[in-house]
């Protein structure tokens, strides 16, 4: 129960290098999420997806969840939160049981996962997520599920994620101190992917990137389960700071000016129109003080933003080359994030990454679908889903003994850091 007067009330809380976001979904009868509710704020206290100010990232969650609370006319005790940064590390291990000819059971599905975890943890480090990518059951390779079959020996090459443990603290800690619940971590790409890459995607394999505003997420899929994923340290926040530099103009005028006049490739510009550039230190300046007006051609401000974006995209090539699953992805990318929406950036991503990029926006929900439907609430919409999907697994599966209970505390323990 994550609401005070209404059952079935799931909320996702996206805290982000640009901005923190809130989304408040209700779920129907067969557990599809329709939002009720959003709420955004400025986010200040955040650097490269990491906290570096408690006071203003509490105030921001603060407002977010509060403008979603009044829309939705609920009052929220918990969330599913987001979590970025450069700390985060995928990789992939291997776990065995064995199980004397039985049938296999969610609790062995279970025990070979705790296996391959307890192999990987770190004393700075916490696993946040753990997922099984495929199995082998005797001398069978290449199980998708292997449930209800019989064998001796179950192996499972595991897909692990894990964070530094004094960045899931500041989350949590800063969450709690806006009154609320932390119910579950979710890291930034996986959301974002679960609200964009469609089945047939994960299917053939595909890698997703989200362009946010401190940094690029990069999430890969393979044969339907994701394999990889990766944090770059660029994003829109690098190209906005460009241009401010560039034109000696306010970082908000320069933000303004990406938005309006922005293009990632100038070779494609085929109206090179010229606008006005405020200057530093005219906002607060007397009219006799402020500098005579500047104007800039949208071709030169491609000028100033072209490296930058190309810079990023290469490296997220770079990821995506050293991960050792570019042939399985083949020339399929989808592109989404606040940073997807510059103009001209799906083109230039098609040029630098030698594939076929998809524009994509979030999907797999109802209600406020103008606003939830934009590529920049990519991994909001995905805490929502996420948060759904968790509640249909919940209601369809029974613990059947106490060795399913004991590993979900043991994955429940990096939220309680006892002691």
């Amino acid at each position: 129960m994550v609401s005070k007067g209404r059952n079935r009330i799931i909320a996702g809380l996206d805290i982000g290098s640009s901005k923190v976001a809130c989304f408040i979904a209700e779920l129907d009868e067969l557990y599809n999420p329709q939002i009720l509710g959003y709420g955004q704020h400025l986010s200040t206290g955040l650097k490269r997806g990491m906290i570096v100010d408690m006071d203003r990232t509490e105030q921001a969650i603060r407002e977010a969840v509060h403008a979603a609370e009044d829309m939705a006319g609920v009052e929220l005790t918990g969330v599913i939160v987001s979590l970025g940064g450069l700390h985060l590390k995928s990789q992939l291990t291997d776990g065995l049981v064995v199980l004397n000819q039985q049938d296999i059971t969610d609790a062995d599905i279970f025990k070979v996962i705790d296996v391959a975890r307890a192999r990987q943890i770190d004393s700075d480090r916490q696993i946040v997520h753990a997922q099984a990518t495929k199995y082998q059951l005797d001398n069978q390779n290449d199980i998708r599920d292997p449930r209800g079959m019989t064998g001796s020996r179950l192996e499972a090459d595991v897909h692990i994620i894990t964070a530094a443990t004094s960045a899931i603290r500041n989350v949590v800690r800063c969450v709690e101190r806006a009154n609320l619940e932390v119910l579950d971590v979710v890291v930034q790409p996986i959301a974002s992917a679960l609200a964009t890459v469609v089945p047939d995607e994960r299917e053939l394999g595909v890698a997703m990137i989200d362009i946010g505003g401190g940094t690029c997420d990069l999430a890969m899929y393979a044969e339907g389960a994701l394999v990889y994923t990766a944090v770059i340290p660029l994003g829109g926040q690098h190209i906005t700071a460009d241009i401010a530099r560039g034109l000696s103009t306010p970082l908000t005028a320069a933000e303004r000016i990406k938005v309006l006049h922005g293009h990632a490739m100038a070779g494609s510009i085929a109206h090179d129109d010229s606008f006005e550039v405020p200057m530093v230190g005219d906002d607060n300046a007397p009219p006799s003080a402020k500098h005579e007006a500047v104007h800039m051609t949208k071709s030169a401000l491609a000028g100033i933003i072209q490296p930058r974006a190309e810079e990023m995209l290469e490296l997220v090539r770079a990821k995506i080359e050293n991960s050792g699953f570019e042939a399985a992805i083949g020339r399929r990318v989808v592109l989404t994030g606040g940073g997807s929406l510059l103009h001209g950036m799906r083109n230039l991503s098609e040029v630098v990454l030698d594939k076929s990029v998809r524009l994509a926006r979030p999907t797999g929900v109802q209600g406020l679908t103008d606003l939830s439907g934009t590529p920049q609430f990519a991994t909001g919409v995905g805490l929502v889903i996420y948060g759904a999907r968790q509640a249909a697994q919940a209601s369809r599966v029974r613990i059947p003994d106490s060795r399913i209970a004991q590993w979900l505390g043991q994955a429940a323990k990096w939220l309680k850091f006892a002691g």
